[in-house]
């Protein structure tokens, strides 16, 4: 007893320990964990800044010339002040960079991505030649005259219509008394470098193959950026901007704030719930479930993961997530209690059979992140990557810190049904004893889905023909928006004026401005250019002297358009391994029919798009993957408890099975949704639009996912197996 008391009083400091460190941070000389506010680095959609993406306008582009274009980029960061700003390379175009509390955005799109101008000039400030003339600058390190050192220089070769009046200002330049016998080189009307000419080129000048030597301390270094600068001015091609999304600090604030104050009612929820419900396992559950919180902030801060929304979106997700393998124990256990089995062997029972569903089920969301993690960009990344952890995560805390606090409880002579949330003299739960038959009237909970799956269906197809049932966002469309407060309360006659000014400004008439609050306004139009977007905030502005933008966004239309490519590939690949895996695992009729419920949950959720008007944004891929990999929980859980059956009950009719294994699993599905609704339904009371966008077709794809696994899944699995039976014993037949 003492030693069962040690252990579990031992189980209870580590965590409380792991909390601590998670709050306050720990330095162990060779491994450092940060704490959390230190760790994790908050995304710009929370702190305010703005993610720019520019794409190289031509067929082809080599790796030379983006690494040489995001040296011109990092240059004009540096110049105009960025000294904080993140650049990477998107693909083999485009150039991502990443500017924390920038006050306008559009004039920094202008200014970072505009043509670089790259000019030689002599002493007077005549231009001789431009960065068009240049047909490539290399570096090198050798000597430039007979017997002299080696240095380091920078090999310039002029296009051959050029290189004669290379050839006439060197020979300028090296006529010129000392102090101007220069050519300065000129980036963006400042000057960069300025390399002298030796008087010996005085009758000569140098050819149009000649050499620039640098010197000093850094003579490489120097000789590197020279060469980069002059073919920085090179380029074949210009930037233009492809993507812009900006967040205003005061709105990045609020969005932090809400969501982490939704988080955390979210899990007070959840552990209030589990324990009135399972009672002592339900205690241990919030247990092991504060200490998954803990692990997850740790294991973000360790990785020093960059936090944005969608990333909090997710952690709130798996808030829920976590406690969904505890719930398929606990109802195992009381199963095994309600068969007359002793708390000890009842635990160790529970954790044994819920064992396959638990890695199954988890398996396939895994599947889902890792497709996340592959085809998104951006924020969808983060989302996947907090969605793995907290997947990988939960399955620990259960597995093994659960089922230590509940083994000890039962050796502590905890023994009393009651505490397990067992009452004996209710035999079998209420959903077993229900005299209903799913499998006979599925045609009843078929025919409403099948028609809000037409539905979905039908504006699915009448999107290329122009008619727009659903509120397609910039991230498909491509074009631009404007979150604004004008500090002004705003009336329907104000709002038209708005519109007005954006069309003075672009020429183009806006679709109707949308009031998000008193003083608040959306403005949406199509695709305008940088210029333009800076001129239409002018523009309110002089009406409305203390506007703020609180966001902004841009998307051109190729950005749109791989967008959409990356949504529907995510979403194939996602359910072909989902198919390929469940087939394994069981049997092709079955891993069809969960393909068939997904599909199901999906036209459900773009019918919830539908009839809310919630926009398709980048959101929408993550939303629509996270259903996929919970969805299909719920339903292996189900396929699970049926193949159970199969093995256990071979003489009894194959429909009574299936209706057995989906009313063994009822309550489980309702309690999982339960505890994952929780958080994400304080998400929509209590988070900014941004957020609650994510939210509410969430919510709308956990009760369709709910719906599907205990009403149609199982029944599916049935029918198409037993057509497949039926058909290969006609085929059979025929051979005999």
């Amino acid at each position: 007893m003492g030693k069962n008391i040690a252990l579990f009083l031992g189980v209870l400091v580590i965590i409380a320990l792991l909390i601590t460190v998670a709050f306050t941070g720990v330095d162990l000389m060779i491994f450092e964990i940060p704490k959390v506010e230190e760790g994790i680095i908050p995304g710009l959609d929370l702190k305010g800044g703005s993610i720019i993406t520019y794409e190289a306008n031509a067929d082809e582009v080599s790796t030379e010339e983006m690494n040489t274009a995001s040296s011109m980029l990092r240059q004009r960061l540096t110049a105009l002040g960025y000294t904080e700003a993140n650049l990477y390379l998107s693909g083999t175009k485009r150039i991502t960079i990443e500017i924390p509390n920038l006050s306008d955005p559009e004039e920094a799109v202008r200014q970072i991505g505009s043509t670089a101008q790259l000019e030689f000039r002599d002493y007077t400030g005549k231009v001789w030649l431009t960065g068009d003339a240049v047909e490539s600058a290399k570096t090198g390190y050798r000597a430039v005259d007979q017997g002299a050192v080696s240095q380091h220089l920078v090999d310039l070769v002029f296009k051959p219509e050029f290189r004669d009046t290379w050839t006439e200002v060197t020979k300028f330049a090296a006529q010129q008394s000392d102090g101007n016998n220069y050519i300065a080189v000129y980036m963006d009307d400042k000057e960069v470098f300025a390399p002298s000419v030796g008087s010996q080129f005085a009758s000569t000048g140098i050819e149009g193959e000649g050499c620039i030597v640098t010197f000093g301390s850094n003579a490489a270094q120097t000789a590197r950026e020279f060469a980069d600068f002059i073919m920085i001015g090179r380029l074949p091609f210009e930037l233009r901007t492809e993507q812009l999304s900006s967040v205003g600090p005061t709105l990045g604030e609020t969005a932090l704030n809400t969501s982490l104050l939704a988080g955390g009612i979210g899990l007070g929820l959840v552990i209030l719930f589990m324990i009135a419900y399972y009672r002592l396992p339900g205690l241990m559950a919030a247990i092991s479930l504060l200490l998954y919180t803990a692990l997850v902030a740790i294991a973000l801060s360790v990785m020093r993961v960059n936090l944005s929304l969608p990333g909090i979106a997710g952690i709130i997700l798996t808030i829920g997530m976590a406690v969904d393998a505890n719930v398929v124990i606990f109802e195992r256990i009381k199963e095994e209690l309600r068969s007359g089995k002793t708390i000890r062997s009842s635990v160790e029972a529970g954790f044994k059979r819920a064992l396959t569903a638990i890695i199954d089920s988890n398996i396939t969301t895994i599947i889902a992140g890792i497709v996340l993690l592959m085809f998104g960009t951006g924020p969808i990344k983060g989302f996947a990557i907090t969605l793995l952890i907290g997947v990988v995560l939960s399955m620990f805390t259960v597995l093994v810190v659960s089922r230590v606090l509940l083994k000890q409880m039962a050796e502590l002579g905890v023994t009393a049904p009651a505490a397990y949330g067992v009452r004996s003299d209710l035999g079998e739960p209420r959903f077993q004893r229900l005299q209903f038959s799913f499998i006979k009237n599925f045609k009843w909970f078929a025919l409403p889905s099948l028609a809000v799956c037409l539905f979905s269906v039908v504006c699915l197809v009448l999107l290329p023909f122009g008619v727009r049932a659903f509120n397609l966002d910039i991230d498909f469309t491509g074009g631009a928006t404007f979150h604004l407060d004008t500090k002004t309360d705003l009336t329907a006659e104000q709002l038209n004026g708005i519109a007005d000014m954006v069309a003075d400004v672009t020429g183009r008439q806006p679709s109707a401005p949308q009031k998000m609050e008193d003083t608040q306004v959306l403005l949406k139009m199509t695709d305008i250019d940088d210029t333009a977007r800076e001129a239409v905030i002018g523009r309110i502005r002089e009406t409305y002297p203390d506007l703020e933008v609180l966001s902004s966004g841009y998307v051109g239309s190729s950005f749109g358009k791989d967008l959409q490519r990356a949504a529907v590939m995510s979403i194939l690949v996602a359910s072909l391994l989902m198919l390929l895996y469940i087939t394994i695992r069981f049997q092709f009729s079955s891993g069809l029919a969960a393909v068939c419920a997904l599909l199901h949950d999906l036209l459900i959720i773009a019918a919830g798009y539908v009839i809310f008007q919630i926009p398709i944004n980048m959101n929408f891929i993550a939303v629509m993957l996270t259903i996929l990999g919970y969805s299909i929980n719920s339903t292996i859980i189900v396929f699970d408890r049926v193949r159970e059956n199969k093995r256990l009950l071979q003489k009894t009719p194959l429909s009574d099975i299936f209706d057995r294994g989906i009313k063994q699993t009822i309550s489980r599905n309702i309690n999982t949704n339960i505890t994952t609704l929780l958080p994400v339904v304080c998400v929509i009371i209590l988070g900014v639009s941004s957020v609650r966008n994510f939210a509410v077709p969430l919510t709308v794809g956990l009760l369709a996912g709910a719906y599907s696994s205990i009403c149609l899944a199982g029944s599916l699995w049935y029918r198409i197996g037993n057509a497949d039976k039926k058909a290969t014993d006609k085929l059979r037949a025929k051979t005999r």
